[in-house]
């Protein structure tokens, strides 16, 4: 009996079930200690980590706040409380914008370099570990599904 061919849909479920294993899998060989840190954490927290790690590698004095609520697709008022709680937590800095007085600037603090750190250092490394599976051509392939994707979903 010959199989029906699967949607597209079913694919990028397999794909997301995948990575998301994967990070799960990386978060295990996470001592304790930064368990507890990175579950105080909710989903948007979490994000606002990631986005401040990406957005200060073009910008090392930080990111105003507009900026990081635009890529977090949030308001300015609810980022800015989002940015206060960090700030409480010790994940992010606040320092003033030496463009605009008004302003400020958001960064990692060290805390928050840690965490972010060490949480990539431990989904890169269990990614290469599953990755292992493919080969050259296929890893070849990944990277030009993926740019096209990435192309399709940002332009």
């Amino acid at each position: 009996m010959e199989s029906l061919p699967k949607k597209p849909n079913e694919y990028f479920v397999k794909l997301l079930s995948v990575i998301d294993d994967m990070r799960r899998a990386s978060f295990k060989t996470t001592p304790t200690t930064q368990q507890k840190k990175m579950l105080g954490l909710t989903f948007r927290q979490g994000s606002a980590i990631a986005q401040i790690k990406l957005l200060t590698m073009e910008e090392p004095q930080g990111v105003a706040l507009k900026t990081l609520a635009g890529h977090l697709k949030m308001t300015v008022p609810a980022t800015s409380l989002l940015v206060e709680t960090m700030v409480n937590k010790g994940f992010f800095e606040r320092n003033p914008n030496p463009e605009d007085r008004r302003a400020v600037c958001i960064r990692l603090s060290e805390k928050g370099h840690e965490i972010c750190n060490d949480v990539q250092s431990r989904l890169l490394s269990e990614i290469d570990r599953v990755a292992e599976v493919l080969s050259q051509e296929e890893l070849e392939m990944l990277s030009t599904i993926a740019d096209k994707l990435e192309k399709k979903f940002y332009s």
